[in-house]
C-alpha cells in the first residue's frame, strides 16, 4: 500500500525503486504496476537499494529495528537535503527510548547520526514514524 501512495504522490518522471524480499510479492507488484513508468521493483533484502541511490526520499518500512543488523548509511543513500522516513515504530514515550525493555538502537541510530536532523511524528496513539533530513 505504501508503494501505491508513493507512486500516486510523485511528480511525473520521478523514479521509484522498491525492494521486496518475497518473490511472490515482487511478481504481484510488478504485475499490478506493469503500466507505471519509472518504477523498478527489485527482489532481495533491503540492502539492494544501495545500488540504486542516492535518493531525495528514502522510505525504510518495517520499523527501525528491521535495519539493525546492517544499518542504512544516509551519507550513501540520501542526497544532501534528502529525507529519510522510518516507518512502523511505536511512539517514543521516554528518553532514552526503549523497545521491549531494551535500548532502542533501531531508533537512536537515526537520532544520533551526525548527518541527520531527525524527529518523530506520532500518527496514531500506537504508531509513529521518524522523519530525518540529511544535512547539506
Amino acid at each position: 500500500m505504501g508503494l501505491g501512495w508513493l507512486l500516486a504522490g510523485r511528480r511525473p518522471g520521478v523514479r521509484v525503486v522498491s525492494v521486496e524480499r518475497e518473490a511472490e510479492r515482487v511478481a504481484a507488484v510488478r504485475e499490478l504496476f506493469a503500466e507505471v513508468a519509472d518504477l523498478e521493483v527489485v527482489h532481495g533484502d533491503w540492502t539492494e537499494i544501495r545500488r540504486h541511490g542516492p535518493f531525495d526520499l528514502l522510505v525504510l518500512d518495517g520499523g527501525g529495528n528491521g535495519k539493525r543488523s546492517v544499518p542504512a548509511d544516509p551519507d550513501l543513500l540520501l542526497n544532501p537535503g534528502g529525507t529519510l522516513v522510518v516507518d512502523d515504530l511505536t511512539p517514543l514515550t521516554a528518553w532514552p527510548p526503549t523497545h521491549q525493555g531494551r535500548p532502542d538502537t533501531g531508533r537512536t541510530v537515526w537520532y544520533d547520526h551526525p548527518s541527520l536532523l531527525t524527529t518523530e511524528v506520532r500518527l496514531a496513539p500506537d504508531f509513529a514514524t521518524l522523519l530525518a533530513t540529511r544535512r547539506p
